[in-house]
């Protein structure tokens, strides 16, 4: 085998290891772009001690004897 022809399989393999590597970053680059900008949902997890801006029935009892 010449010289040219181990530069050209060199070359070669350096190619498909980068065309496969570029591959693998668009598919990474795809699924964060869908991750953040695509459907979502918007429920959160409920926070022990957090309450609610929309539902009434997550408010404290009133009690009638605070302390003034």
């Amino acid at each position: 085998m010449s010289s040219q022809d181990q530069v050209v399989e060199s070359l070669t393999k350096t190619i498909e290891i980068m065309t496969n590597e570029i591959a693998l970053l668009r598919e990474q680059v795809a699924c964060l772009t869908q991750k953040l900008y695509g459907k979502s949902s918007e429920k959160m997890p409920r926070l022990n001690g957090q309450l609610s801006l929309f539902e009434d029935n997550n408010l404290p009892e009133e009690e009638d004897d605070l302390p003034s």
